[in-house]
Formats: C-alpha cells, sequence, structure tokens
C-alpha cells in the first residue's frame, strides 16, 4: 500500500467494518496533521529600537530553499548574548545571498532584540554593509508562513471532512450488518 490506489484497492476489497476503521484512522491521522501543521503559526511581535543591540554573529547552516517559498534560502546564524550561545533561522533571496559570497562561518552583522524568550533577530547584514534580512521583509516571512498554514489547514480540513461523510455513508448503508 504504496500509493493512494493501493488504499483504494484495500478499501474495496475489505469488509464494512475494516473500511470504516480504515477511513476513521485516515481521517484523524488528518486531523492530526492539521494540529501539526498549525502548531508552526508565527505572530509577528513589533519591534521595541530600545531593546535592540548589534553583535557579530556567523553563519552557521547550510543554505536550503524554503519548503513555503523555494525562491528564498533559508539559513541559521549563531550568535552570543551575555556568554549564552544563540541560533535563528534566516531568510534571503538565493540570489542576494549567492551575491553576497556567504559561507558557514562567515562573519555577519546582526541587530538583535532582546526579549522574554530569548531573542529576536531583527536585521542581518554582511560586513561589506549589504542588507540581506531586516524588520520588514521578516513580516513577509511570516505572513507567506502563515498564509501556507492557512492553505494545508483548508485542503487537509476539507479531505478530512470528505473522508468522514464517505465513513458516515459506508456506515449508514451496513448498519444492518455491523450491529
Amino acid at each position: 500500500m504504496s500509493s493512494i490506489s493501493g488504499f483504494i484497492k484495500l478499501l474495496r476489497s475489505s469488509p464494512p467494518l475494516v473500511r470504516i476503521q480504515l477511513l476513521s484512522a485516515l481521517c484523524v491521522t488528518l486531523v492530526g496533521f492539521i494540529g501539526l501543521n498549525f502548531s508552526q503559526w508565527e505572530e509577528y511581535t513589533p519591534p521595541d529600537a530600545s531593546k535592540f543591540i548589534a553583535v557579530e554573529g556567523r553563519v552557521s547552516g547550510q543554505p536550503a530553499s524554503w519548503e513555503n517559498n523555494r525562491s528564498l534560502a533559508k539559513f541559521s546564524v549563531a550568535y552570543k548574548i551575555d556568554g549564552v550561545r544563540q541560533g535563528k533561522p534566516i531568510y534571503t533571496y538565493w540570489e542576494l545571498y549567492r551575491q553576497s559570497g556567504l559561507r558557514i562561518n562567515s562573519k555577519v552583522l546582526l541587530t538583535v532584540e532582546r526579549v522574554k524568550e530569548g531573542s529576536i533577530v531583527r536585521a542581518l547584514a554582511t560586513l561589506e554593509g549589504r542588507v540581506l534580512y531586516d524588520d520588514k521583509f521578516s513580516r513577509q516571512v511570516i505572513a507567506w508562513n502563515n498564509e501556507s498554514i492557512k492553505r494545508f489547514t483548508v485542503m487537509a480540513g476539507a479531505i478530512s471532512a470528505a473522508v468522514a461523510v464517505v465513513t458516515l455513508i459506508i456506515a449508514l448503508r451496513h448498519r444492518r450488518t455491523l450491529l
């Protein structure tokens, strides 16, 4: 059962009770995925410039395409605040990342805001002063992320509802044999 067609064949060849159980398990799994995906929801917090500090950081992760927008590179930066090492993901356009010449362990200049939960990177610039990430772009990345979560939630919710309806129809059609 490595495909949807295999799952459908299994459903067709199974007795009604097994069909109901399989479809119920699928429905619960989809709802679980919705919950896991929704846990990635982010809220934008407006910056408080009085808590900004400038720190030197280093690129600590290889860039990869961001799953929500393939035109963006997602990579990590590491920096220390009060002797404690922190790492955060950063997003920028691939073209800007390539032009900047950044590699793992490259030094970067960060504008970081201290918050209760630790810190938020508000801006990243190369040593040459080229800004690759700022708060306005961060807000856009959060909006793209949340839009992706909304689309997935609607799609998976609709599929889950359809599976639940099919499960109910099967149960109603075979209620005499199920009792």
